[in-house]
């Protein structure tokens, strides 16, 4: 299995902090955000990561190296990574993808066992790792789940109304996981049509949200309880995670 891990973005909502280090490389409690990702990836039968870098990209090589534990690092760089989002940084890793794939952003803190829960094998070629959703602590990606475990629907921040209820949702934790069928004959190429027709600077979600409302069934949610992660786009976030994760 190969992990992806998006980490070019800047982190503009946690400076000071990013002015000085990378957002994947700032720390909770002392353990760097990046480093908690591969330490809960190591011993999970992954062999090779590809690291999608940009803004600072020399301080998360420096830290890292090429080799960390039992994975290969691969560094995949997003020179466009301040006109770009996201979709554009997957998309780069289209001619390094050849295995199954769980993919996950840089941003996260969280505990290992939930890299055990989403690597369960089950009949679906993708799973969405998702919470129930707490307006008071959450924003971003949502999604309906049907009676099977299915996603029957999936709403970016953008279309979602302003004081709209989406209480019986749930939020996306940004941890995925791909079959190679899926990722390499489904998604990728749905990922390529959308950068070279549509925009560059939009969200891989906006793409799996297109694939579940042509009534893809294989896309499946895994439940967990929120307390056992954070995402941490802001200093708010952070202070979260610092008393979540002592």
């Amino acid at each position: 299995m190969q992990a992806l891990i998006l980490a070019a973005g800047y982190g503009k909502r946690l400076r000071p902090l990013t002015d000085i280090t990378h957002k994947s490389l700032v720390e909770v409690n002392g353990v760097p955000l990046l480093i908690n990702t591969l330490n809960c990836l190591s011993g999970r039968n992954v062999t090779e990561v590809l690291l999608i870098v940009g803004d600072k990209k020399h301080l998360i090589i420096e830290k890292i190296g090429h080799q960390y534990k039992d994975m290969k690092i691969t560094y995949i760089e997003n020179p466009l990574y301040k006109e770009t989002n996201n979709i554009y940084s997957l998309w780069l890793a289209k001619n390094y993808i050849h295995d199954d794939v769980v993919m996950l952003e840089c941003d996260l803190f969280y505990r290992r066992s939930l890299i055990d829960i989403l690597l369960r094998e089950d009949d679906a070629e993708c799973h969405v790792l998702v919470s129930p959703f707490n307006r008071e602590t959450m924003d971003g990606t949502v999604v309906h789940i049907d009676s099977a475990g299915y996603i029957d629907s999936l709403l970016i921040a953008r279309d979602q109304k302003k004081g709209g209820d989406y209480t019986e949702m749930y939020k996306t934790v940004n941890m995925y996981t791909y079959k190679k069928d899926f990722i390499c004959h489904q998604f990728m190429p749905a990922i390529e049509y959308y950068v070279t027709t549509h925009d560059v600077n939009s969200y891989y979600e906006l793409v799996l949200g297109a694939l579940i409302y042509l009534r893809n069934n294989k896309i499946k949610a895994v439940t967990v309880d929120a307390d056992e992660w954070c995402e941490i786009d802001d200093m708010e976030d952070l202070k979260r995670a610092e008393e979540k994760f002592i």
